[in-house]
């Protein structure tokens, strides 16, 4: 098997059509077709089925896309990282929004002031897409404060981020003691249902009985803060988040006597990564500076 044929492969797993993976290869339809008759040949196995006229990766084939797009992603960074003699290495890092808002900012200051000669990427988004681009092999590594799903990650515990609830400071609860039960009857405002940080958050208050009905959902934590501001509902954001704007006097703070909650957040990446220099160095700064 060659470079080649695992790069056909995986352009027919995304584009489950033998003429679209031949033209954005730029190669012809019958060289794409016989590479897949190599491979499954090769290892005996079925990785597509036509139906229709259309095909469809089997389990086995998904399996092996798995593969591929690791060993593809590992052989492209060899390449970089003994083809450019003006380049010493690459980084590709994600974040949930939480953390890519709050902590990576420092943290890649910090990792490119050691390393200036490492080339620093980083996407920023929800958990599930974070997720999605470390079993992709699109992400060397990620932090993140949502709950990983597959077993093909590697998640390790870093810190603990507390959350705090806030309102309006002439909003009744400001400054009190109050049970969840009546916090949850507030209009709530908050993260966006597919975000790790308000499945985490749910789960922790359906063991209370409750259940999170917001009023808003946002992608934008800002937005969620100046909602609040504004007399719109409450919310509950990392504490970190909201230091400044409760010492300003724009929020204001609500403690429950019954509930608490923080999120864990880990460093997560592929179970069969290969964790070059690069990316063990970024570890142990995370480890180091501590949160």
């Amino acid at each position: 098997m060659s470079i080649r044929h695992f790069r056909i492969f995986i352009a027919v797993a995304e584009e489950e059509n033998i003429t679209k993976a031949a033209k954005k290869l730029y190669l012809t339809q019958p060289t794409v077709s016989i590479a897949i008759k190599e491979i499954e040949e090769h290892y005996g196995a079925r990785f597509f089925e036509r139906i229709n006229q259309r095909l469809h990766i089997t389990e086995e084939g998904k399996r092996f896309l798995d593969y591929a797009k690791h060993f593809i992603a590992m052989y492209d960074e060899m390449e970089i990282a003994f083809k450019n003699t003006d380049f010493t290495g690459r980084l590709r890092i994600g974040a949930s929004v939480n953390i890519g808002t709050y902590y990576m900012p420092r943290l890649i200051r910090e990792f490119q002031d050691r390393y200036p000669g490492i080339k620093v990427q980083v996407k920023i988004n929800t958990t599930a897409v974070v997720e999605k681009e470390l079993l992709d092999g699109k992400l060397d590594l990620a932090l993140v404060g949502g709950t990983i799903q597959s077993e093909h990650i590697v998640a390790e515990p870093l810190f603990y981020e507390k959350y705090t609830a806030i309102c309006a400071p002439e909003h009744p609860m400001a400054g009190k003691t109050v049970l969840l039960e009546e916090f949850m009857k507030e209009p709530l405002l908050f993260r966006e249902k597919s975000s790790g940080a308000y499945e985490v958050f749910q789960s922790a208050v359906n063991q209370t009985g409750l259940t999170v009905m917001p009023v808003w959902e946002s992608t934008s934590q800002t937005t969620l803060m100046e909602a609040v501001h504004y007399g719109l509902g409450v919310t509950i954001l990392p504490e970190q988040m909201i230091k400044r704007e409760v010492r300003e006097g724009r929020l204001a703070q609500i403690t429950f006597s019954d509930f608490s909650f923080q999120n864990t957040i880990h460093i997560a990446y592929h179970h069969s990564k290969y964790l070059s220099p690069s990316i063990k160095n970024f570890i142990l700064l995370v480890k180091t500076l501590g949160f």
